[in-house]
């Protein structure tokens, strides 16, 4: 069995760069959880919402909220950026 690895400082990554994501997209939650659901992934919107604000969850669901909001690349100098800004605060 594994276990998720989490990190405040990743998790606080992962929070800010899905939430610039949604932004520069104009989608929120609940268009977001619409979204999904044409992958076949259903995620309450609330859940959806504490997901996101704690920078928690697995792979396959970063994996399709990025197909979800139409994003074509994610660079490592992007999150290493977020990274260090957040190490920082």
């Amino acid at each position: 069995m594994s276990k998720l690895i989490t990190t405040p400082t990743m998790g606080e990554t992962v929070k800010r760069l899905l939430r610039s994501q949604m932004a520069e997209k104009n989608v929120d939650y609940r268009e977001l959880a619409t979204r999904l659901e044409e992958f076949g992934v259903y995620q309450n919107v609330s859940t959806l919402r504490t997901k996101v604000a704690t920078g928690t969850m697995g792979v396959q669901l970063f994996l399709y909220i990025q197909l979800a909001l139409g994003v074509r690349r994610i660079t490592i100098e992007q999150v290493r950026d977020i990274f260090e800004d957040a190490l920082e605060d």
